[in-house]
């Protein structure tokens, strides 16, 4: 099952947040994102929020066609994205699907991460999906596979101390090597063979995948070397490019 909140963000694609709606098995409106399903004759199960963000009216609309609304008021500790999210976790099972996460204020994007990280350390799968970009936070141990095509622009950041990373399939290949919190090393790599995996061994890490239909299955960690671009005949040195090499 997957679950569907619909965020007071960008809508940047609509169809591609329609095609979105049409996939989720439950679908789940936070606040000011309950708009962009109205404007296309659209329901969720639940609408959460303060409503502040959400005229009165849509609201009133809501309960009379049957939504459940779950009203919180406006000074509180937490974000209407992050009681919706709570309420989608504790009713139903299954993946969460952050959309209208991106645009608008950056420290509500860099919130929509947190809400991926405090899934992700409870075992929960959750990511945020938009027309060119899905973003997941991974927690070890965990191996996922990737479905986008050679090319596609892969980026990873480490968001806690202790990340080990192996990678498989991609142009800036590691083996079991450590991803710093406070570099960029794992920025702007790219797929280089179908089916790349990013396998974590340690910490917890954002995955960020230049493509929004990319749904990071889990896998199984694949046997044997990650292979590689060969070093130096004569220095031993890796080549230029390659991961151990560094970007320039």
């Amino acid at each position: 099952m997957s679950c569907a909140v619909f965020l007071n963000g960008e809508y940047d694609d609509e169809d591609f947040y329609l095609r979105q709606f049409a996939a989720a098995q439950v679908v789940v409106a936070a606040d000011g994102g309950h708009r962009f399903l109205r404007r296309h004759g659209l329901w969720p199960a639940l609408l959460v929020g303060d409503f502040d963000s959400l005229d009165a009216a849509l609201v009133a609309e809501a309960r009379a066609a049957g939504v459940e609304v779950v009203e919180h008021p406006v000074r509180k500790d937490e974000t209407d994205g992050e009681l919706a999210v709570a309420q989608a976790a504790a009713r139903w099972p299954g993946e969460i699907v952050l959309l209208g996460a991106l645009g608008g204020a950056l420290d509500h994007i860099v919130g929509h991460v947190c809400i991926l990280r405090g899934l992700a350390a409870r075992g929960r799968a959750g990511r945020i999906a938009s027309r060119g970009l899905a973003a997941t936070v991974v927690q070890a141990p965990a191996t996922l596979r990737l479905s986008a095509a050679v090319g596609t622009r892969v980026s990873l950041v480490a968001l806690s101390s202790g990340v080990v990373l192996t990678l498989r399939g991609l142009e800036y290949a590691l083996h079991g090597e450590s991803l710093p919190a406070d570099v960029c090393r794992g920025l702007s790599n790219r797929v280089a063979v179908a089916g790349a995996r990013i396998e974590l061994s340690g910490g917890q890490l954002l995955a960020m995948v230049f493509d929004g239909t990319e749904t990071f299955s889990p896998a199984t960690p694949a046997p044997g070397p990650v292979a590689g671009p060969a070093p130096d005949p004569v220095t031993g040195s890796p080549p230029p490019g390659s991961a151990a090499a560094g970007r320039t």
